[in-house]
């Protein structure tokens, strides 16, 4: 498909499910006032259209749109849809939790969209439970909205680690809830699909000790102690890999990137204009929603407020250090945070008319749609700009 029809679909895709999030919302709303059953279905099923059509979309296109599918997820559903289960973990060199899933795939279908279907769903479900948590702040069509311009395209790409991802989000709403056995579950989730789930978590605690009751002194050598640990990464992954407590792959991953001699495919060669694009609108994209939240809702968790500058601050550093694009890899267990932030923006404007509330979303579209228009559709970013079916 041409970029223009391809742009009219995915559109059309994130309207359909921003539209029932929307109708869903409204209905378990009327059924917590109400208690009304019929309510409470129609809730269901709104949520259930919603979910399904972005996951649809995901399952139904070619082996080429997104660059990893045709690196390990058609390898992977080939090898469960001709193995036993046992044959299937003995012989995958990928992560338990996804060969898993492959194998429970292949058993519904032969075709390798099933496994493309249900990895979707892996992603979107749980953040759909997490913008059902946090609508009392965001309305919940805002947080999917969010999600399906900075995250979507992506996770056509990307997707154990966008698995990985949004379970260590959820574990840590879970966090919050103190609900540790939920926890526990959501960790063990995530690192069945891709191992750098151990980042995520770490850096969920260093935000909760920059955000705790602590002395400067003490918050400023354990940053030192952190930036020390990043800055000799390669040294430990080495260390790690000698030991055999870090899979020959990830520690292989961090040698290219950390060896600047080395040719890699998310390498940067001189100035990078789609790059320098990337990184301006991130900060922007943190820089005035955190302002309006700082200002209008000083209340707001001071984790997931500092969670994404944290993932900020690491893809910088690997990018300007090592010229390289990789970092995103890890701070994508921080960036997911943004579909909580970005939608604030909307708090700084009034909305107490239908027209104002038309306004300040109409604007909020606008803004992280043409981020995704350009980074995704014309810079390709993900390689699913030219959508094509199966």
């Amino acid at each position: 498909m041409s970029i223009s029809a391809s742009t009219f679909l995915y559109l059309t895709v994130f309207t359909l499910t921003c539209f029932f999030t929307y109708k869903a919302e409204k209905k378990f709303d009327l059924y917590i006032k109400t208690e009304k059953r019929i309510a409470k279905r129609l809730a269901i099923f709104y949520s259930f259209i919603a979910l399904l059509i972005p996951s649809l979309l995901a399952g139904m296109r070619a082996d080429t749109v997104g660059k990893d599918v045709l690196e390990y997820a058609i390898r992977t559903f080939d090898l469960a849809n001709t193995s036993t289960f046992a044959e299937t973990f003995e012989l995958t060199t990928e992560p338990v939790g996804y060969a898993l899933l492959a194998y429970i795939s292949s058993i519904f279908s032969d075709d390798a969209g099933a496994l493309l279907f249900t990895s979707q769903v892996m992603v979107i479900v749980p953040i759909y439970l997490i913008a059902y948590k946090y609508r009392s702040v965001t309305p919940m069509w805002q947080t999917m909205l969010a999600y399906m311009f900075l995250f979507y395209n992506n996770s056509f790409n990307v997707m154990k680690q966008s698995v990985s991802a949004v379970f260590i989000m959820l574990l840590y709403v879970y966090m919050t809830e103190k609900k540790y056995r939920k926890m526990v579950a959501c960790f063990i989730v995530a690192f069945s699909f891709h191992f750098s789930a151990v980042f995520g978590l770490i850096f969920i605690f260093v935000a909760q000790f920059l955000n705790g009751k602590k002395n400067k002194e003490t918050k400023i050598a354990f940053v030192v102690t952190v930036l020390l640990l990043i800055v000799n990464l390669r040294s430990i992954s080495r260390l790690l890999l000698a030991l055999s407590l870090l899979p020959e792959k990830y520690a292989k991953n961090i040698e290219a990137v950390f060896s600047s001699d080395t040719t890699v495919y998310l390498r940067i060669r001189g100035f990078n204009k789609h790059v320098f694009f990337d990184w301006v609108y991130r900060f922007l994209l943190l820089l005035i929603p955190l302002r309006i939240i700082k200002k209008i809702k000083p209340d707001y968790d001071k984790n997931i407020r500092i969670l994404p500058v944290l993932g900020f601050a690491f893809y910088t550093y690997v990018l300007l250090l090592f010229r390289t694009i990789y970092g995103i890899r890890i701070s994508l267990y921080c960036d997911m945070f943004t579909i909580l932030i970005v939608p604030m923006f909307t708090y700084a404007f009034k909305r107490k008319k239908i027209e104002d509330k038309i306004k300040v979303n109409a604007a909020l579209i606008v803004i992280m749609g043409w981020y995704w228009f350009v980074w995704v559709m014309l810079y390709n970013w993900s390689g699913s700009n030219h959508y094509i079916f199966r």
